[in-house]
């Protein structure tokens, strides 16, 4: 597996300073360690993938909790999670089957931010009426989310 990315160079942010300011005091509310994965593939999607890159590396530098590794596509790790998507963002990996495909830009990146949230608090943001139904089912299903700004 890849070691961790670490970018403590100070003055070389990629999310400018009003976002930082804001995302650390949600992160201030995070309970659980998070592990973000990124996959990319060099040569396809390069501009979402090195925003991809970035923004989760700078999140890591905002709070001791999260953690980010980068492989490539064609990474014995990516063959283990079933991973061809390039970029392909994991939350968690090893416990939970949570991919954004592409990189968290606009109202994707306030989906990816709350869903970061949730796994760190262990929560899973269904209602009182959803959890009963969904314990309900006996076969795994797979269930995906769409976000587009239109």
């Amino acid at each position: 597996m890849s070691p961790p990315i670490k970018n403590d160079t100070l003055g070389d942010w990629f999310l400018p300073e009003d976002v930082r300011t804001q995302l650390t005091t949600t992160f201030k509310d995070l309970k659980a360690p998070v592990v973000l994965e990124v996959f990319t593939h060099p040569g396809t999607n390069d501009e979402f993938s090195e925003y991809t890159i970035k923004f989760c590396t700078d999140l890591a530098r905002l709070t001791d909790l999260i953690t980010v590794t980068k492989h490539e596509t064609s990474s014995a790790r990516a063959t283990e999670l079933g991973i061809t998507a390039s970029p392909t963002l994991c939350i968690n990996p090893d416990e939970y089957h949570i991919r954004f495909l592409g990189a968290p830009l606009g109202e994707e990146g306030k989906s990816f931010i709350t869903t970061l949230m949730l796994v760190s608090l262990g929560r899973s943001g269904l209602s009182d009426t959803s959890g009963p139904i969904l314990d309900q089912l006996n076969e795994e299903r797979m269930a995906q989310v769409f976000v587009s700004p239109t």
